[in-house]
């Protein structure tokens, strides 16, 4: 009964929520947002996810530079 209960819990943990994205954005950038799209045959899914890891990565970087310059000045 333990393990079945890790196993629950693990699961939870991997399990992937959807949640829903409201942006407002001008009509003429979401227009030209999708004819970009179409010209290169990529899904709106695959471009924000690879803009949110990059934008993640970024963020990261910054943080560690941060850091970085705290320690340096001490």
């Amino acid at each position: 009964m333990r393990q079945l209960r890790k196993e629950e819990l693990r699961e939870k943990k991997f399990r992937a929520e959807t949640v829903q994205l409201s942006i407002d954005v001008p009509q003429h950038i979401r227009d030209n947002f999708l004819e970009a799209l179409e010209k290169s045959g990529k899904t709106i899914n695959d471009v924000l996810k690879l803009y949110m890891q990059k934008y993640a990565w970024k963020q990261g970087e910054l943080q560690r530079n941060r850091q970085k310059r705290r320690q340096d000045l001490c």
